[in-house]
C-alpha cells in the first residue's frame, strides 16, 4: 500500500499542534502584490514626464552634471533626441535599473523624473543605431547622467549626419563637395584640343554648375529622407 506524502505531511503538522498558517498565506499574498524595486523603477521610467527632482547635491558626482546647452550640442552633432523616458521605445537593462536603485539609495528618496538621449528610432514618436543615456532633471537646465548602455552608435555617424545639423552645414557641405569635384576633375576631360592656356575659367564654371546640381539633388533626395535639420529636431516628439 502506497504512502500519500501530502497526507503524511499534514498529519505531522497536526501532531505538532501547528496552526494552518492562514496569516502566513496572507502575508505572502500581500508580498507578491507589492511591486519589486525593479518593477517600480520600470514603471517610473515608462511613465516619467521628465519633471525636475529635488536632489541632495552633496551625494552627486559633479562629473555627471550636464547643462542643457551641452546636451543640445551632442544631440545636434549626432542627430539624437532628448525626450522624456516615457517615450523611450527600447529596453532598460539591469545596469540601468541598478543605476537608478543606487541613485535612489544615495538620495534617500524615490526618483520619478527621467530624460533620455537616443536616436529617434528608439522613441515612440507621434508618427514614428543606438546608445542611450538616462538622465535626471536637476532644475535650472541641468541634468544628471545616471546610466549609459549599448555600444551601437557607429563611429561614422557624426560625419554622416554633419550636413543635416543646420542649413549652414548643409550649404558648407555642398560648397566643399562642389569645389573638390571641380578642382580634382581631370584636366584632360575638360580641355579641348584648341585650348593651350589655363582652364581655370572652365573649372569656375564647372564649380557653379556643381553647386546648382548638388543643391538640387540634396533638396530632392537628402531632405526628402531627413526632412528637417537636427537643430530643430533634438527635442521634437514628432518624426523627422
Amino acid at each position: 500500500m502506497g504512502v500519500n506524502l501530502s497526507k503524511a505531511l499534514k498529519e505531522i503538522r497536526t501532531k505538532e499542534g501547528a496552526e494552518r498558517h492562514e496569516d502566513v498565506l496572507k502575508g505572502f499574498k500581500a508580498l507578491l502584490e507589492q511591486p519589486t524595486d525593479g518593477e517600480r523603477i520600470l514603471k517610473n521610467l515608462f511613465t516619467s514626464e521628465g519633471k525636475e527632482e529635488l536632489l541632495d547635491f552633496d551625494a552627486l558626482d559633479a562629473d555627471r552634471i550636464y547643462h542643457i546647452d551641452q546636451i543640445k550640442s551632442l544631440c545636434i552633432t549626432y542627430r539624437l533626441r532628448f525626450l522624456d523616458s516615457s517615450l523611450f521605445n527600447g529596453t532598460f537593462p539591469s545596469e540601468a535599473l541598478d543605476a537608478v536603485k543606487n541613485f535612489e539609495a544615495a538620495q534617500g528618496r524615490e526618483i520619478k523624473g527621467f530624460k533620455m538621449i537616443a536616436p529617434a528610432g528608439m522613441f515612440k514618436l507621434a508618427e514614428k543605431d543606438k546608445d542611450p543615456l538616462l538622465m535626471v532633471p536637476m532644475g535650472n537646465n541641468y541634468y544628471y547622467l545616471l546610466a549609459q548602455w549599448g555600444n551601437d552608435l557607429h563611429f561614422m555617424r557624426k560625419v554622416l549626419v554633419y550636413p543635416f545639423r543646420s542649413f549652414e552645414t548643409i550649404m558648407q557641405t555642398v560648397l566643399i563637395f562642389s569645389a573638390l569635384v571641380a578642382l580634382l576633375f581631370p584636366e584632360s576631360v575638360m580641355r579641348s584640343p584648341k585650348d593651350t592656356g589655363t582652364i581655370m575659367h572652365i573649372r569656375v564654371i564647372f564649380f557653379f554648375w556643381m553647386v546648382f546640381a548638388t543643391s538640387a539633388m540634396t533638396a530632392l533626395y537628402g531632405m526628402s529622407r531627413m526632412k528637417n535639420f537636427s537643430v530643430n529636431l533634438w527635442k521634437s516628439r514628432f518624426l523627422d
